[in-house]
């Protein structure tokens, strides 16, 4: 239930901010910082594993079969939202490419 909530959390937050920035005109500063926070209550609330497994042909490489990531994996999704939330803001203005990319995204 924690991680639903998070997740709804995170979700209106997003929403909240796309309405805010096409009321208001938000500068790039902001809208480069808020999404990161919006991550936030949706990375607290993960308890999974941060591990991948290193594909066979790259374990000589690596010296490691599986890898933990830790807090590299959360500043990782906290960047890949930045970056979604963007991507798809700069195809606002352009109409109907938003939503194919949305789709693509989610």
């Amino acid at each position: 239930l924690v991680e639903y909530n998070a997740a709804l959390a995170s979700i209106c937050f997003m929403i909240l901010l796309g309405f805010v920035d096409d009321v208001l005109d938000v500068p790039w500063r902001v809208k480069l910082l808020l999404p990161s926070f919006a991550t936030l209550p949706l990375l607290m609330a993960y308890a999974g594993h941060t591990t991948i497994v290193i594909p066979k042909p790259l374990v000589s490489y690596v010296g490691l079969k599986i890898l933990d990531l830790g807090r590299i994996y959360k500043l990782y999704m906290a960047l890949l939202a930045v970056f979604c939330t963007n991507s798809i803001n700069i195809h606002a203005g352009l109409n109907g490419l938003e939503i194919g990319q949305t789709v693509v995204t989610a």
